[in-house]
C-alpha cells in the first residue's frame, strides 16, 4: 500500500515548506553504499535530505524534486536522485542570486529546459524575468522553444530560424540547388541575381560561409565553396563550359574553337555549341544557319537533335533522350521546356492567370511544343509536314530495334539505346522517337499545327490563351470560321 509522508523545512528567507510525498514501488537501484534492494522510497528521501542539508542546499532540493515527482511520474526513484543532485550541485557553483534563478527556472512549472540553457541563462542575464526571455524563443519554422543561443539570424534581412532548421534547410539546399538559390528560407532575400548585385552577393555569400562553417559539417562546407568558387568563375567574360562534359576553362585566346582538356572534344567559345569544322570559317550566326539549313536539306536522314540550349545563360548541352521535357540547366539553374525552351514557374510566380496559383510547377508551352504534338498520330504529323511539300524519305534500310540513346530513370544516369522494335516507315526509329524527329522537323519548317486544328480545337487553344473566342456567324461553313479562328490565333505561335 502506499503511504504518504509529510517533511518540513525552513527556508533561508524563513519561510517554513511543507512537503507530502507519496511512496512509490519499491526502488530497484538503491543510491552508492547501499545495497539492499527493498530499501523504501522513504529511505531514499531521508538520506537525501541529509545529504542536501549539510550542503545547505535543503532549498534546491525540495524544489527539483518537487518539479521532478509532479511532472515525471514515470521516472524511478534512482534517476530522480542522479536529477536532483545534477541540479542542486550546478546551484552550488553559482553565486546565490544566480542559483535563486536558475532554480527558479528549473522548476519553473510547465516548462522543461535543460540545465545547460538555464545555466546559460543565468549567467548571461540580470534577473529571472530576462533569463525565461532568453530561454522562451520561438522557432517560425519548427515552432519548437529555444534558448536565443541556439537562435540563427540571417545577414540581410531580419528573419531568423533555430540552428536545427538552419542546418537541415542549407545541408540540402547547398546538395540540391544552385549557389544563387542558397538565400533565407522564409523570405527569399537577398536577391543575389539581381543586375549590378555583384558586390552585395559577394558580401552576403562572404557572411554566409562563416555561418555554414559553424553550423554544417565539414564536407557540406567544403561543397558549398566549391559551388561559390564556380559561381566566380562563371561571372568571369572568358570563361567557357565544355559542351560535352561538366569542366570549365578559362578561354582567352582570340580563336573561337576551345579544346576541353577533360573529355578531349571542342566547344565554340562564343555561342557555346559543340565545335564543328564548318564553324571554321562562319561566325556563331551563320553557323547555325547552316547547319539548320543542312538538317533540312537531309530530313530523310537526319538523326534526332541530341544539343539544347539554357535559354538563359545560352549553354549549349548534349542531351540523352529519355525522361520528361522539364529541363534544369546545370550552369545557371534556369528550368525550361526542352521542347519549346518555355520557362517554368511555380505557381503564382507564374503570373499569367488567376489559375496558375494553383498549379505547381509548370510552363505554358505553344501548340508546336513536342508537349502536345506527341499525343498526336504518326500520320497527322506527317500530313503537316506534307503542307510544306517536303517528303520524307521511307525507303532507307532500318535496323529492327530503336538505336537512340536515352537516359535511364533508374538514377544511375547511363545512356543505353533504346531497343524496342521499328515499325515498317518509320526510319529506323520507335514510334516515340519517331514523333520526336517529326516534331523536330516541323519546327525547322515552322510548320503550323493550327492548319490541321478543327473548330473545336481551335476554341480551346483561344481559351487556353485566354482569349476571347468569336462567335459563329448564321449560315458561316464550318471550314471558313475554323479559318477565322485561325487568324486569330496566329500571333499565339510566337507567344
Amino acid at each position: 500500500m502506499k503511504k504518504c509522508f509529510n517533511m518540513k523545512t525552513t527556508f533561508p528567507s524563513g519561510q517554513l515548506v511543507h512537503l507530502s510525498v507519496r511512496t512509490p514501488a519499491p526502488i530497484s537501484a538503491p543510491p552508492d553504499g547501499h545495497t539492499d534492494e527493498n530499501i523504501s522510497f522513504v529511505h531514499y528521501f531521508v538520506l537525501l535530505t541529509k545529504l542536501f542539508m549539510r550542503m545547505n542546499l535543503a532549498y534546491a532540493f525540495f524544489c527539483a524534486y518537487a518539479t521532478l515527482i509532479n511532472e515525471a511520474p514515470g521516472l524511478s526513484s534512482s534517476q530522480v536522485y542522479l536529477n536532483v543532485v545534477s541540479i542542486s550541485q550546478l546551484a552550488a557553483r553559482l553565486p546565490a542570486d544566480q542559483a535563486a534563478v536558475f532554480l527558479a527556472l528549473m522548476t519553473l512549472q510547465g516548462q522543461s529546459f535543460s540545465p545547460a540553457d538555464a545555466l546559460e541563462a543565468v549567467q548571461l542575464n540580470k534577473d529571472f524575468s530576462s533569463a525565461l526571455k532568453f530561454l522562451t524563443h520561438t522557432c517560425p519554422i519548427c515552432h519548437e522553444q529555444v534558448s536565443f543561443s541556439k537562435i540563427v539570424t540571417m545577414t540581410h534581412c531580419s528573419c531568423f530560424l533555430c540552428q536545427m532548421c538552419f542546418t537541415a534547410f542549407f545541408s540540402v539546399a547547398i546538395k540540391e540547388r544552385s549557389v544563387d538559390q542558397l538565400v533565407c528560407p522564409q523570405c527569399g532575400k537577398p536577391e543575389v541575381r539581381a543586375q549590378g548585385g555583384l558586390e552585395d552577393a559577394t558580401e552576403y555569400f562572404n557572411l554566409l560561409d562563416t555561418q555554414i562553417r559553424h553550423y554544417l559539417p565539414r564536407d557540406i562546407h567544403e561543397l558549398f565553396q566549391r559551388k561559390l568558387r564556380d559561381r566566380t568563375l562563371r561571372e568571369m567574360p572568358d570563361f567557357c563550359w565544355c559542351a560535352h562534359c561538366s569542366f570549365g576553362i578559362l578561354h582567352e585566346a582570340e580563336r573561337l574553337r576551345m579544346d576541353c582538356p577533360s573529355c578531349k572534344k571542342s566547344t565554340c567559345s562564343r555561342c557555346r555549341s559543340p565545335w564543328a569544322p564548318q564553324h571554321q570559317r562562319l561566325s556563331c550566326e551563320q553557323f547555325k544557319a547552316w547547319r539548320e539549313q543542312n538538317q533540312l536539306d537531309h530530313h530523310g536522314s537526319t538523326p534526332i537533335s541530341n544539343s539544347i540550349e539554357c535559354p538563359g545563360c545560352r549553354s549549349v548541352f548534349s542531351l540523352a533522350r529519355g525522361g520528361c521535357l522539364h529541363f534544369t540547366c546545370t550552369q545557371c539553374q534556369h528550368q525550361f521546356c526542352g521542347g519549346c525552351a518555355r520557362t517554368f514557374s511555380a505557381g503564382s510566380a507564374c503570373g499569367f492567370s488567376a489559375e496558375c496559383g494553383t498549379k505547381g510547377l509548370h510552363a505554358h508551352h505553344p501548340r508546336d511544343c513536342l508537349f502536345h504534338l506527341r499525343d498526336w498520330s504518326v500520320s497527322r504529323l506527317l500530313l503537316l509536314i506534307w503542307q510544306s511539300f517536303i517528303l520524307i524519305d521511307n525507303s532507307v534500310c532500318v535496323p529492327a530495334v530503336c538505336s537512340v540513346l536515352e537516359l535511364r530513370d533508374d538514377g544511375s544516369k547511363r545512356e543505353e539505346p533504346c531497343g524496342r522494335p521499328t515499325p515498317q516507315g518509320f526510319q529506323g526509329y520507335c514510334q516515340l522517337h519517331y514523333k520526336e524527329r517529326l516534331v523536330e522537323l516541323i519546327n525547322r519548317l515552322h510548320c503550323d499545327p493550327a492548319v490541321l486544328f478543327s473548330p473545336a480545337e481551335m476554341v480551346a487553344e483561344l481559351q487556353r490563351w485566354r482569349i476571347a473566342v468569336p462567335s459563329m456567324r448564321p449560315n458561316e461553313p464550318e471550314p471558313l470560321y475554323a479559318h477565322r479562328l485561325r487568324l486569330v490565333s496566329d500571333p499565339l505561335l510566337g507567344c
